[in-house]
């Protein structure tokens, strides 16, 4: 399997603290890399240099694209989910409540609609090229719609859906702009196990049907082992143990810092 993420020494420094610690490790592609770890190891930190929020002291990330690997470095996060197709989700969901599910997800979409419109010049103007280009956007929607189970919902707000509910169309937004890696924050945060089991469902359908690859960051151990296929873990932005999700439950040094013993 070839690598679609490499992360080459990365270090993030906040004045004298030292949040990431040449921290090197390659995600692969058409699979599940999953970073776990204590709060304040540095995980979410990574997805922030990752994604263009935060410019990394020293340290090289690249994305594995056909014949060419994109420097992350060059990019600020808008750019970053553009060019280099890499979307992600945060910790708390940033929908907009107040627009509709369907509307949540053509917004995601707004990039292409925008430049299909010449910048309002041919939407304005109602030309065939940005009718198509909308007619896309929504047939994307709708697809999206469909597999998380919410087309009889398209016109509700998304702020009325269930929390579970939410978080599905949140990742399914990210999904919208076809990125190559998805990169998702604690997306099993506040679910119940039958949500649980729902998010397994739909992120195994979007590595093995989409072909996209994911980082997972989670402390939900269910959701971590049961779909993760390499497993990254951190204690203090220093690497501590990286391999299978059963080698990660079986090393003593994870458990540790992290997964603890069973009574």
């Amino acid at each position: 399997m070839s690598n679609l993420l490499s992360v080459e020494n990365l270090t993030m420094k906040f004045g004298g603290l030292v949040a990431i610690d040449n921290l090197s490790f390659d995600a692969k592609n058409n699979q599940i890399t999953s970073i776990i770890g204590p709060n304040g190891a540095g995980k979410t930190t990574v997805f922030n240099c990752l994604t263009g929020f935060y410019k990394p002291t020293t340290g090289q990330m690249y994305l594995h694209q056909a014949e060419n690997k994109v420097s992350l470095r060059k990019y600020t996060d808008f750019k970053i989910a553009h060019v280099a197709k890499v979307a992600r989700t945060f910790q708390n969901i940033r929908l907009f409540p107040a627009m509709s599910v369907l509307e949540n997800l053509l917004v995601a979409q707004h990039n292409e609609l925008m430049v299909a419109s010449g910048y309002s010049l041919y939407g304005l103007l109602n030309l065939k090229s940005y009718k198509e280009k909308e007619k896309q956007a929504i047939e994307k929607s709708k697809y999206w719609l469909d597999i998380i189970g919410l087309t009889p919902r398209a016109d509700d707000n998304a702020g009325d859906l269930p929390y579970g509910d939410q978080r599905k169309l949140e990742i399914v937004r990210a999904m919208c702009i076809e990125p190559k890696l998805l990169c998702l924050d604690e997306p099993a945060a506040g679910l119940n196990p039958k949500e649980s089991a729902e998010l397994n469902k739909l992120l195994k359908f979007i590595k093995t049907e989409k072909k996209t690859g994911i980082l997972l960051i989670e402390h939900d151990m269910s959701v971590v082992m049961g779909i993760s296929d390499h497993v990254v873990v951190l204690n203090y932005g220093k690497k501590i143990f990286e391999g299978t999700a059963d080698q990660t439950k079986k090393s003593k040094e994870v458990i540790e810092a992290y997964l603890g013993v069973d009574e």
